[in-house]
C-alpha cells in the first residue's frame, strides 16, 4: 500500500509537470518553471520569481473566487483550458493579480454562467468562454469606457462572440 501511495504521488507530480510544459507558461511569460505543485483544488506551474500561473482545477465549487495566492505562490496568470470541464462551476472570479486571460481558460463548463473580470486584464485569449451552454454574463469591475479598452474584439463573429454577446455588468465587485 505504502508503493502504491507513493507511486500515485509521483504520478501525479509528473501529471502537473508535464501540464506545465504542455501550457508553456515559460515560454508565454518568459519566465522559468522550477517545479509544479498542488495546492488544494489547484495546480500550479511556479517561476523562478515565485510567482504561478494556474494550470489545472479540480474543485468541485459552485461559486469560485480564484485566489490572488496559491501558497505562498502569487497568481500571474493561467495555463490554456486551466478550468477544463469543471462541472458544477456556475461562477468564478478571477483575482486582481492577472492582466491576461488565456484561450479556452472556461472549456467545457457545462454549468458556468458568469465570470468576474477585474480591471487588471487587459487581454482575453480567444474563445475564453467554449462550450459553455449556460454562460451569459460578464461582471466587470470597471466602467463600459474601459471594457471597451479589453483587447477581446469587437465584431460579434470574432473568436470571442459568447463573451462579445454576454450580457456586461459594469461596477461589479465579487
Amino acid at each position: 500500500m505504502k508503493k502504491l501511495k507513493k507511486f500515485l504521488k509521483y504520478a501525479l507530480v509528473c501529471a502537473c509537470l508535464l501540464a506545465a510544459l504542455l501550457s508553456c507558461g515559460c515560454a508565454r511569460n518568459k519566465h522559468i518553471v522550477v517545479r509544479s505543485v498542488w495546492e488544494g483544488d489547484f495546480c500550479c506551474s511556479v517561476y523562478e520569481d515565485g510567482t504561478a500561473e494556474i494550470i489545472a482545477y479540480r474543485g468541485q465549487e459552485e461559486s469560485l473566487t480564484i485566489p490572488e495566492k496559491i501558497g505562498k505562490y502569487k497568481v500571474v496568470g493561467f495555463g490554456p483550458k486551466a478550468f477544463d470541464g469543471a462541472v458544477g462551476l456556475r461562477q468564478a472570479a478571477v483575482p486582481d493579480t492577472v492582466t491576461k486571460l488565456p484561450a479556452k481558460l472556461f472549456n467545457g463548463c457545462p454549468d458556468l454562467e458568469a465570470v468576474y473580470i477585474p480591471v487588471s486584464v487587459k487581454t482575453i485569449g480567444k474563445n475564453l468562454v467554449y462550450n459553455c451552454p449556460n454562460f451569459t454574463k460578464v461582471m466587470y469591475a470597471g466602467t463600459e469606457a474601459e471594457w471597451k479598452a479589453v483587447n477581446v474584439g469587437s465584431a460579434p463573429w470574432t473568436d470571442n462572440y459568447v463573451l462579445i454577446n454576454a450580457e456586461i455588468q459594469y461596477g461589479v465587485r465579487p
